[in-house]
């Protein structure tokens, strides 16, 4: 049985938020939707408040969408949801965020036992040598880059490269991402000389030896910096694809459309260049509940793929058959 599902509850508080105006409008209820969920939630919570298979939580009337409830909603906490809280903050990776006086009061305040531990977990598919996100330095320059990033100034990062070189440079992070199979951070980056921009880049946060807030407020203008690639791919309604499309692809920017008569899901998608191979790679790995529309050399690098596994499948069997 599901215990707990983020993108369920986020549904959950979006509805309570809704309810709690004494009156809205549509407008305004899909801003709501917009604010407090992800890229895709309106295709899935407008019609279940508003639309077609209204649940009947809001009545209407001239265009103004009231509440039906007599009181203003809460959802407490179950005692299921503490104790997977308590496990929340027994992952190591809590340490970026909470210090070890702020997770003890937070036990208290929840008084349960963790619904669980890490000795539960046995991952075949991820490598051994995964970040040490409990190291005081390395947390450090997490909180750094992490405060550069909410009061968008230049953070000073000093790394070592693949080649073990030192690289010294002013960069505004754009976003960190986590990789599940490499248990590792990497931080997107844009670097700046003094004020002006001057490329994309990734940094493994593994690799950073020093970093430094400034008071350096970047330009506005990135004309200089390469645009973001963009990809257009339907999905099918098969196999729950779109939710797992939509989860796999959480941190990309995205613009989502679904067509009520097809069931079908069309994603306009951007990403950096550098990163082509890799989503390529994971689009592949949807097989044929998904079709890359544009653009047209994308389309021929999944087709060329796709050709070389069939080659090497094909050279495999006729290698067997010899054998045999």
């Amino acid at each position: 049985m599901k215990l707990f599902s983020e993108i369920n509850c986020t549904y959950y508080n979006i509805t309570e938020k809704i309810l709690r105006q004494k009156s809205v409008t549509k407008e305004e209820i899909r801003r709501i939707i917009g604010k407090n969920g992800f890229s895709e939630t309106s295709l899935f919570l407008e019609p279940e408040l508003i639309g077609k298979c209204n649940i009947g939580l809001l009545s209407q009337k001239d265009g103004i969408y009231s509440s039906i409830l007599k009181n203003e909603p809460h959802i407490p906490l179950s005692l299921a949801e503490k104790r997977w809280l308590c496990a929340v903050l027994n992952d190591n990776k809590s340490s970026l965020f909470i210090d070890k006086e702020q997770k003890a009061e937070l036990y208290e305040l929840l008084g349960a036992e963790p619904l669980y531990d890490d000795s539960v977990f046995s991952f075949f598919d991820r490598y051994n040598d995964g970040d040490d996100f409990e190291n005081e330095d390395y947390i450090k320059h997490f909180r750094d880059i992490l405060r550069s990033m909410h009061e968008n100034r230049l953070v000073k990062i000093s790394f070592n490269t693949r080649k073990n070189q030192r690289m010294t440079h002013y960069y505004l992070p754009e976003r960190i991402e986590y990789s599940p199979k490499n248990d590792k951070l990497r931080v997107h980056v844009i670097r700046y000389n003094k004020t002006h921009p001057v490329e994309r880049g990734v940094i493994n946060l593994s690799q950073i030896k020093s970093t430094e807030h400034t008071e350096i407020v970047p330009a506005d203008s990135l004309s200089d910096v390469p645009p973001k690639k963009t990809v257009l791919i339907r999905v099918k309604n098969e196999r729950n694809a779109i939710n797992r499309f939509m989860m796999e692809f959480a941190e990309l920017e995205r613009i989502s459309e679904f067509d009520d008569d097809t069931k079908e899901c069309i994603v306009t998608m951007k990403y950096e260049a550098m990163d082509e191979t890799e989503i390529l790679i994971r689009i592949l790995s949807f097989g044929p509940v998904i079709e890359v529309l544009e653009p047209e050399d994308f389309r021929e690098k999944i087709a060329q793929r796709i050709r070389n596994q069939r080659r090497l499948s094909i050279s495999g069997a006729w290698f067997g058959s010899l054998q045999k």
